[in-house]
């Protein structure tokens, strides 16, 4: 009798998760392997020959014929009749039929939280509660038809948020296409394509590589788009932080000019701290002086990078056809920027737009053409 070995749990349940132990003891609640992922032409399971009769390897499941339990999107090797492989990308498992299938769409029933630990799939995925504080979500396409909270998450393809996001200033949200969500409150959201919020989007941080639109009220910043932003009730007000928009560069090379930034302080931090060590313990001064060198040898190399990120951005702006359009108030003190110019409203106006003439920043109206 045949054996049928397998390249995934076949017992697994999603139901009856259990955390895991790092490799320095400590146990892990957010990594339990929530689903199985597998890639198109990956071997699901193969014939293996019985260990002696009527015997299998612990694990592997007998069969009086060698017939494969194949379901949907699975087929048998062409170039090995022994095994079944993927022929979609998705999430292995046993069906209630017993046949092994692949399934592209994954539907967490409820929130994304410490039942389920952090998300990790290459499909796409469809929460139908709401993505809980200091969880991770890693998929293809999302849509999150709750909140999400304080969390990471990140789609390959687009992300749609019914329920809003309310980030409490520690939410990361990116999608390498358009994102959309009801509402976003201070949150990072980052976008290779279009931004659209629904309703307000409030004291957060913006990098939309395509357009960027509010529907309501846009409040704090900054927000970065290539060259369009819509608004359409309220830009700016509050006694916060001042709404900043800024347009005419790619907001995704500014993201990270920002983060090399953030390297460059760190290191100057870490030089700082070893000079005051370098003074007070002379015992110790080769050791201070090589880490010193080394991470000046970093900062250079960072502001290098810096600068050449920064000529891609004036060799590729486009600021004469930027707009930021808002139908409805711009309060005083929104500050914009198209390029290197700047404007800072200094009283109210209404349906108008902005835009670059002359190394200058214009306003017109009205905000759309009817």
């Amino acid at each position: 009798m045949p054996c049928l070995k397998h390249f995934f749990d076949p017992d697994f349940n999603h139901q009856n998760l259990k955390p895991t132990q790092k490799n320095d003891g400590s146990t892990d609640f957010y990594n339990m392997g929530y689903v199985q992922s597998v890639v198109i032409g990956q071997i699901l399971a193969q014939w293996q020959e019985e260990e002696e009769e009527g015997k299998c390897a612990n694990g592997y499941r007998h069969y009086s014929e060698k017939k494969f339990p194949k379901g949907p999107n699975t087929k048998i090797n062409p170039d090995d009749s022994d095994q079944l492989i993927a022929t979609r990308n998705g999430y292995v498992f046993y069906n209630e039929d017993g046949l092994i299938m692949v399934k592209e769409l994954l539907n967490i029933r409820g929130d994304v939280g410490l039942s389920t630990g952090n998300i990790f799939f290459i499909g796409d995925l469809v929460v139908h509660g709401s993505i809980k504080s200091g969880l991770e979500v890693n998929a293809f396409n999302v849509n999150v038809k709750g909140i999400i909270e304080q969390a990471y998450v990140k789609a390959g393809g687009f992300l749609k948020c019914d329920g809003g996001i309310k980030g409490h200033g520690r939410a990361q949200i990116e999608a390498k296409e358009s994102l959309r969500a009801n509402f976003c409150e201070n949150a990072t959201i980052v976008s290779g394509k279009n931004i659209i919020i629904d309703k307000s989007c409030m004291h957060s941080k913006v990098y939309s590589e395509g357009k960027f639109a509010v529907k309501g009220r846009l409040c704090g910043g900054p927000c970065y788009s290539s060259q369009y932003i819509y608004v359409g009730e309220q830009l700016g007000g509050g006694l916060s932080t001042p709404a900043q928009l800024i347009v005419g560069y790619s907001p995704l090379v500014l993201l990270h000019i920002d983060k090399i930034s953030g390297q460059i302080d760190k290191l100057n931090d870490l030089i700082a701290e070893l000079t005051g060590k370098l003074s007070n313990d002379a015992s110790n001064a080769i050791e201070y002086r090589e880490k010193i060198d080394k991470y000046e040898i970093k900062v250079r190399f960072l502001k290098n990078k810096k600068k050449e990120l920064w000529n891609t951005l004036e060799q590729t702006a486009k600021l004469e056809s930027c707009r930021i359009m808002v139908s409805g108030i711009v309060k005083a003190g929104v500050e914009i920027s198209i390029g290197q110019a700047f404007l800072q409203v200094n009283e109210p106006l209404e349906d108008v737009f902005f835009y670059y003439e002359n190394h200058e920043i214009k306003v017109g109206s009205p905000a759309l053409k009817k």
